[in-house]
């Protein structure tokens, strides 16, 4: 035909075309019309895998295939599926490029946890729930590429295949991607490496196995095995070049970028704030999360009872701390800890929040206070900064990077609660400054656009081309 093509698993078709189709969602007895609309509502051009069958769509436009296998996407919501449907959407929406998604499905997700993107093909692989070892319910890790999986990518011929994650299913897509000749690039989203601690503490065995670098000689051997390596920002590639030995020469930038147009302090809202127990006369710190102990729950929390129980602020400054009010979005498992030890009639928890809510969240609060020393690139932090909230931060290299001086408030990368709740209170109490940094950590986040962190990431796929064998 001249509108698709069949590329692989047609042997023998006519025994087993009612079972491939109804894997498809598509009926056997009108299945040349459904075939084509099928691949209409994917923009006529996408590759559209099921079971045995892979079909793509002919086009005198050559397109750049590429396979993103990863381990989070539509079942969970956290920073790197944020990312990754992101830049899956970006491909998929591209007239010269071509998308195909492998991750593993938990089977304690029914449902989804992220809408829209049924236009973007994915293969669910197998997976271990290896997390329930520290204590983590919440997410699987991706079980080696199986036949079936391998079949799918070699039908689907990637010319690169995208990598997210140094697991299992990472490693055995680097083999497949090395074994076939394909170009692997694989992009830096968690400093797993400072999330250990947290977990291997309670597990004295585990501890004395010195896990950070267990773990830093795993991210050696898995990033030292990609082609191209696409960090966030020049902090996180000192990091793998210092620390992890790997070749400068491999190093690409995939920063993040925030859209203006949606975080912005236009957003801002009366009635809003009324929600979180506030008027004008209040200062809202805000902290958007997942609330769990790597990302800073226990230190967020400690720093208000710090701020809290500070006799001589209360003293001196009794009206400077009646005016805070808190507002926590995010859930984890450490959201009951947080309840407990903050003030109810200070502190509003919302859950998870998206869309026009969350943006409508970051704009009506007035300080963003990010207690994380482990992220690789804090996509919240930057919405924060978009949104025109004064950020108070830990100094680590990240957060230099990120947030230049005179655009928020940084304290020592080793600060503890009383060094934040020392920094909690400047902005408390100096109304002219916190607005002055926030207006200016606007200026500074306009600047990061995800059209430049798409540009800086097919810049990295285009290395592609002189490196595939």
């Amino acid at each position: 035909s001249q509108h698709y093509k069949w590329i692989a698993g047609l042997v023998p078709y006519l025994d087993r075309r009612v079972r491939v189709y109804e894997k498809c969602g598509l009926l056997w007895s009108y299945e040349s019309a459904a075939v084509v609309d099928r691949l209409e509502s994917y923009g006529g051009r996408v590759c559209v895998t099921c079971g045995e069958l892979a079909c793509a769509h002919a086009s005198p436009v050559e397109r750049r295939r590429v396979a993103i296998v990863t381990s989070v996407w539509d079942e969970h919501i956290d920073g790197v599926s944020i990312t990754m449907n992101r830049v899956a959407t970006y491909l998929e929406q591209s007239p010269v490029e071509d998308v195909l998604v492998l991750t593993p499905h938990d089977p304690q997700v029914p449902e989804p946890a992220v809408k829209g993107l049924d236009r973007i093909p994915k293969f669910s692989t197998g997976s271990i729930p290896v997390f329930a070892l520290i204590g983590r319910n919440d997410y699987v890790m991706g079980a080696p590429l199986a036949k079936a999986s391998s079949d799918v990518l070699t039908s689907y011929d990637p010319d690169v295949v995208h990598l997210v994650s140094p697991d299992i299913l990472g490693f055995s897509a680097q083999r497949w991607a090395r074994d076939n000749g394909v170009c692997a690039v694989c992009t830096y989203h968690t400093q797993i490496d400072r999330y250990v601690r947290f977990y291997t503490a309670k597990h004295s065995l585990l501890d004395k196995l010195r896990p950070r670098i267990a773990v830093q000689k795993l991210f050696s051997t898995f990033y030292g095995g990609c082609d191209v390596v696409a960090v966030p920002n020049s902090a996180i590639a000192d990091k793998l070049v210092l620390k992890m030995g790997i070749p400068r020469a491999k190093i690409g930038l995939f920063p993040r970028g925030v859209n203006a147009t949606q975080y912005n302090p236009g957003k801002r809202s009366k009635a809003l704030r009324a929600k979180f127990g506030a008027d004008d006369s209040n200062v809202v710190v805000l902290w958007a999360a997942r609330l769990v102990p790597e990302k800073g729950a226990d230190l967020f929390a400690d720093a208000f009872v710090a701020l809290f129980n500070n006799k001589t602020l209360l003293e001196h400054y009794p009206g400077v701390i009646d005016r805070i009010r808190i507002v926590v979005v995010g859930s984890g498992p450490s959201r009951a800890q947080m309840e407990a030890a903050l003030p109810p009639d200070r502190t509003v928890f919302f859950g998870h929040l998206v869309g026009d809510e969350l943006r409508a969240a970051y704009a009506s609060s007035d300080v963003y206070f990010f207690p994380s020393h482990t992220e690789a690139f804090p996509n919240t932090l930057l919405e924060a900064q978009a949104s025109g909230l004064a950020v108070l931060a830990p100094a680590y290299s990240v957060n230099r990077a990120l947030v230049p001086a005179g655009s928020g408030h940084l304290v020592d990368e080793h600060a503890g609660a009383e060094e934040f709740a020392d920094g909690l209170f400047t902005l408390l109490r100096d109304p002219r400054y916190r607005r002055a940094i926030g207006k200016e950590a606007v200026r500074v986040a306009r600047n990061r656009t995800w059209a430049k962190a798409f540009d800086g990431l097919t810049t990295c796929y285009d290395r592609c081309k002189a490196l595939r064998r």
